[in-house]
């Protein structure tokens, strides 16, 4: 299973360990790439422990694991990358409907760690309404982490 991220890696060897506090990502992508497949994964712990310190009063578990959980995250591409900031796009479905987020992200290190401090939203598109029996969305973004096999929205990401 590949990461959902969309590195070439596994899952268990990519954003996992960083997922699972056994490692730190050591670059502002690495975290972004984390941050996503926390959300993919439905582990909303993790993405509030890489809120910087002062923004994570301004978040709640709950709120974040919400959100979460009610969307299906399907790719993570990544538009450029510096020292501290990210752009990105990610795609996600909510209600069976595509949307596309694209965000410019900064971070920063704080105890030695990357953490995520706040971002801009620079596009948040409704693409379209997925119907039951088109084509699962996620095989256009060739997530191949989600294993689907080219089957029907009502038979992959709709259950």
């Amino acid at each position: 299973m590949f990461c959902p991220c969309g590195s070439k890696l596994a899952f268990s060897t990519c954003c996992h360990p960083f997922i699972s506090h056994t490692k730190n990502p050591n670059s502002a992508e690495l975290l972004m790439r984390s941050r996503f497949s926390a959300y993919a994964t439905k582990n909303g712990r993790y993405i509030y422990q890489t809120y910087g310190i002062k923004q994570q009063s301004a978040h709640s578990l709950t709120d974040i694991q919400s959100w979460a959980d009610e969307c299906t995250w399907l790719a993570l591409i990544i538009e450029h990358s510096d020292k501290s900031t990210v752009e990105f796009s990610a795609y996600y479905l909510n209600n069976d409907i595509l949307f596309e987020l694209r965000e410019v992200s900064k971070f920063q290190r704080e105890n030695g760690q990357w953490r995520y401090i706040d971002g801009d939203i620079t596009q948040h598109n409704k693409i379209e309404v997925i119907k039951r029996n088109e084509l699962c969305p996620c095989n256009r973004y060739q997530t191949s982490w989600s294993n689907n096999n080219n089957k029907k929205y009502k038979h992959c990401c709709a259950k």
